[in-house]
């Protein structure tokens, strides 16, 4: 039994080509090869498969049984390897059937979600999005895998990942309409008199992004963040506004989050008393799948619809 891992696959390559041609001299101008250079590789390809593969005839150099057998399947390969090489791969949105997976926040599936599924609806119907959850300190392991092909938040970026910054995002409060308390301004002494909604899990605490904006913020707002009077833990922002909306709790969310929900009438918008930093909002996607048609097509999606410069 002929072991293919041995075999020489350039060989099969001049086969072809004696077999089209019938001839070493044709042969070797199609392949751009000397004559002794075919002869040399027939004579290895004979050796190795041990069929003399072609024989002079009358009408030139004739295919054996076994060379012909070869044939018919080695020129269906060589074409395809061919077209492959030649077209790359191609990927035209208006009409793949192909499955993607997002990894997002609870805060991108509010915001992003709803504008990403308008888009693809319209320009590209056979896509399907699923989403799963952003776990951070998986994001680089789930890129490489292709378990993911894409993560959009606010991430470390590890050193084998490509990242997009989208836009910059900051914070506010908000508070339900009609707030007895709370009108249009909140001051210092208020934000630390009144109770809180936070956003956070008890073994990682309460508000990352503040937590992570600390070394810019002021002093005073600093300490009244970490002091002030938490009413209420919850694991994520879904349940953030209907309890805002039926309480006079304050919870402190990303500007365009805060946006989404105001837009639905359950809540108001006030600003912080100080200015407490922001964060980049971005993409990621692994080295590994940056050349990827249907890669780039979604990165460039997200990028028109997000990015500072092309949000309306």
């Amino acid at each position: 039994m002929v072991n293919i891992r041995k075999l020489d696959l350039n060989l099969f390559i001049v086969l072809e080509a004696l077999i089209r041609e019938h001839s070493v001299t044709r042969a070797a101008a199609r392949l751009g090869l000397s004559q002794p250079a075919v002869s040399a590789a027939l004579k290895r390809l004979r050796q190795q498969l041990g069929d003399p593969l072609l024989v002079r005839t009358r009408d030139g150099m004739l295919p054996t049984p076994r060379a012909q057998q070869i044939f018919v399947s080695l020129g269906h390969s060589l074409d395809s390897i061919q077209n492959v090489l030649h077209d790359g791969p191609s990927f035209a949105p208006d009409r793949a059937q192909r499955t993607f997976t997002l990894m997002l926040s609870d805060i991108g599936e509010i915001v992003y979600l709803p504008r990403l599924i308008e888009r693809l609806r319209r320009d590209a119907p056979g896509i399907r999005l699923t989403v799963r959850r952003l776990a951070r300190p998986r994001v680089s392991e789930e890129l490489a895998s292709g378990r993911i092909d894409l993560a959009v938040g606010w991430v470390d970026q590890p050193s084998d990942v490509y990242r997009d910054d989208l836009f910059m995002e900051d914070f506010v409060c908000i508070v339900r309409p009609k707030h007895p308390r709370i009108t249009k301004r909140l001051t210092l002494a208020q934000f630390s008199s009144e109770w809180h909604l936070v956003v956070g899990r008890p073994d990682a605490g309460p508000d990352m992004f503040l937590r992570a904006m600390n070394p810019v913020m002021e002093k005073s707002f600093s300490k009244a963040v970490r002091e002030r009077k938490v009413a209420l833990l919850v694991p994520h922002f879904l349940a953030v506004p209907n309890i805002i909306a039926n309480t006079d709790l304050l919870c402190v969310v990303p500007r365009q989050l805060a946006q989404v929900y105001e837009a639905y009438g359950q809540m108001r918008i006030v600003a912080l008393p100080v200015s407490c930093g922001s964060f980049a909002v971005s993409q990621f996607w692994h080295k590994r799948f940056d050349a990827d048609q249907g890669n780039a097509w979604l990165r460039n999606l997200v990028h028109d619809l997000f990015a500072s410069k092309n949000r309306n």
